[in-house]
């Protein structure tokens, strides 16, 4: 039983090993098709006074404000020691106040005029117990007097 077993084993390891497998079958060519061409029309067109005319259309583009509009004048009314209240009072309330950084006001702008102009600016106010401490009117270049 052992010896047939063997033989077993050593007739599929080599059978396995050999390579007899079939070959799988060609499949046909496709016949190649043709478009017939077609023939060309010549260009039409119509005389310049039987063209349509479409009116000319202005596209609005709106005045975009967004964040706080300071007025410079305001902002240099600013000094070194109002309270939270009178600085609030004087140029409105901040755009952010980072709860982590309670002492810090950011007043930010972005804002477009007719979809050209654009105006960017950031005050930044600090303050060290309820006091203003620090000014920093670095981001205000682009805000002039007249705004």
């Amino acid at each position: 039983m052992k010896k047939l077993t063997f033989i077993l084993l050593i007739a599929l390891m080599v059978t396995g090993c050999s390579n007899s497998l079939p070959k799988t079958p060609e499949l046909p060519k496709m016949p190649k098709l043709s478009m017939p061409e077609l023939p060309k029309m010549p260009k039409l067109s119509l005389p310049s006074w039987a063209k349509p005319k479409l009116p000319s259309i202005d596209v609005y583009k709106p005045t975009i404000m967004q964040g706080s509009v300071l007025d410079m004048s305001e902002v240099n009314k600013l000094q070194l020691g109002m309270s939270k209240e009178s600085v609030m009072n004087l140029i409105g309330s901040p755009s952010i106040i980072d709860p982590f950084h309670q002492y810090q006001w950011d007043y930010i702008n972005h804002s477009s005029i007719e979809g050209e102009i654009e105006i960017q600016y950031r005050l930044r106010l600090i303050f060290k117990d309820n006091l203003l401490t620090e000014i920093d009117k670095s981001g205000l270049e682009s805000l002039s007097n007249d705004k």
